[in-house]
């Protein structure tokens, strides 16, 4: 007999010390996705404010030329950019630097009058790209995405007007710098060296009109954020 209620004993507690060791596992499971959830909104919270502020940095881009006839025109852009971000959706600024033009070809065949057709190779040229560059943030992460538009004009001898819409994202490397790519199309006008327009055949004559027509936009860069407002607590707070 006595051994049966030692055995009971013991199996009493064997229940009660898995039960609570099974209490106390699920007790730190739920503290661990609690403190993880914490974490993640602490740092959205610390990366919102990071991000306000007066932002610089530099980018390269590439468009491509969309239009029938022409053949690999490409524009290489180098810019510096900078602006201002108001709240966590929305950001307003400029952009500036340097376009070239790739060397490219304006052809026009399959005509039987072989006199119709022709292959024109167009020169190298130089822009001053001057662009406003708003955007609209859709959320705030690590990578955080946001649509974009580009005004402006381009600057050489002419003058050929610019407008880019896209989605871009930036990739944080530490809570006020990123990596900065985007991707568009928009609509762009083309001209070289040699004239400000398309050729076209007039009368056996080379003449020339304006060559616009879409662009498919690809850019990287980097940026960096100066939050004055949030050293000016730092520095109230240490005083």
């Amino acid at each position: 007999m006595k051994k049966i209620y030692l055995f009971l004993a013991i199996m009493l507690l064997s229940c009660t010390v898995t039960t609570a060791f099974g209490q106390t596992t699920k007790e730190e499971r739920v503290q661990a996705i609690l403190d993880k959830n914490q974490q993640k909104e602490l740092y959205k919270a610390e990366l919102e404010d990071a991000m306000h502020g007066f932002r610089q940095g530099v980018e390269y881009s590439i468009r491509n030329f969309g239009t029938l006839g022409v053949m690999s025109a490409k524009k290489h852009g180098f810019h510096y950019l900078a602006g201002y971000r108001f709240t966590k959706c929305w950001y307003v600024g400029g952009i500036a630097g340097i376009d070239i033009t790739t060397p490219f070809t304006i052809k026009r065949e399959g005509y039987v009058d072989e006199s119709l057709n022709y292959s024109i190779e167009r020169k190298d040229k130089v822009y001053i790209p001057v662009m406003a560059d708003v955007r609209c943030y859709l959320n705030t992460n690590r990578f955080s995405t946001y649509l974009y538009t580009n005004l402006g004009a381009e600057f050489s001898h002419t003058t050929a007007a610019i407008a880019l819409f896209g989605i871009g994202g930036d990739i944080h490397t530490v809570k006020n710098q990123c990596v900065n790519i985007g991707l568009g199309i928009g609509m762009g006008s083309w001209e070289s060296a040699e004239g400000t327009h398309m050729a076209t055949l007039d009368g056996g004559n080379i003449s020339y009109e304006k060559c616009d027509g879409f662009v498919f936009n690809f850019k990287i860069g980097y940026s960096m954020t100066t939050n004055n407002q949030k050293n000016e607590r730092s520095e109230r707070n240490g005083n």
